[in-house]
């Protein structure tokens, strides 16, 4: 579950930084907090549901408890800076602020590392080790190999989905905050939607709602946080019903864990997320 909170999470978010990075130079201030509020959307609802009709989504109840509580303190707070300014008609996430969303994202990091090290030191898994010895190994320098060339995989095919739906939705005359939300936001979550799937196939459900947990924390801190840093983000408050609908979602997947005595989305359930999902996208038509 670590790594899926930090390394598969980053890496998996890595093109929503690159277009965040290019949308800032750009001065796509829609762009950049479309994007990282509907990537974040697009996980809980699209990407779960998917990965839910693969095979049943287990709840870790760290993600529960603990992960899930920390992305709707991070929502609210992005409300907070938003709209802080909204007397002075200067409704903006300042470079101060991106800073502290980045410094919050480097405490939360710190913090899952801690808490996994303080589980492992209080109880080991003798199964875990034993299922992870038997696993290939493979050397250092075929790892970090592997991993540059995802991280290349994943950028230039990002930029090929994301570039063509662009242009696709410019010419039908879309606004930047929907392209941002909706197009940009299922180009840049391609790889969320594959690697939970195979995590689901491989039962790795720890790895998988690590990786969604993560990304969106990630997606809400670190993209707007460097946006913020390079220029002041122009907030717009018809963001506001948006976060208030991905503070709703979090809200009812923590209470299907709860509710659930196995603490698991089953296929019935995952459909009716992405049923939402798509309703979501015609209101914002």
């Amino acid at each position: 579950m670590l790594i899926g909170l930090t390394i598969v999470a980053i890496g998996t978010s890595l093109p929503e930084l690159f277009i965040t990075v290019t949308s800032a130079l750009d001065d796509h201030f829609d762009l950049i907090i479309g994007n990282s509020i509907g990537s974040c959307i697009c996980n809980f609802l699209f990407v779960i549901g998917i990965t839910s009709l693969v095979r049943p989504v287990k709840f870790d109840k760290r993600i529960i408890k603990r992960h899930l509580p920390i992305s709707i303190f991070i929502m609210i707070l992005l409300l907070f800076f938003g709209n802080e300014k909204i007397k002075s008609n200067i409704q903006s996430v300042s470079c101060f602020e991106g800073v502290m969303l980045l410094i919050f994202l480097a405490i939360y990091i710190i913090y899952s590392v801690y808490e996994e090290k303080s589980i492992h030191n209080k109880k080991i898994d003798d199964e875990i080790i034993k299922n992870v010895k038997a696993k290939e190994s493979y050397p250092a320098i075929k790892i970090i190999l592997y991993m540059i060339l995802g991280i290349l995989g994943l950028k230039f095919g990002a930029d090929f989905v994301v570039d063509g739906s662009i242009n696709i939705a410019t010419a039908l005359g879309l606004s930047e905050k929907f392209i941002g939300m909706t197009v940009v936001a299922i180009g840049t979550a391609l790889p969320e939607i594959v690697t939970s799937i195979i995590s689901a196939k491989k039962d790795e459900t720890d790895l998988l709602l690590g990786n969604i947990s993560g990304s969106n924390i990630i997606n809400l801190c670190l993209l707007i946080g460097i946006g913020a840093v390079i220029t002041p983000l122009t907030y717009s408050t018809e963001f506001n019903k948006s976060i208030i609908f991905l503070i709703a979602v979090t809200i009812i997947l923590q209470a299907i864990a709860t509710i659930n005595k196995k603490s698991e989305l089953d296929k019935k359930r995952g459909f009716i997320l992405i049923i939402i999902y798509f309703i979501y996208i015609f209101c914002m038509l």
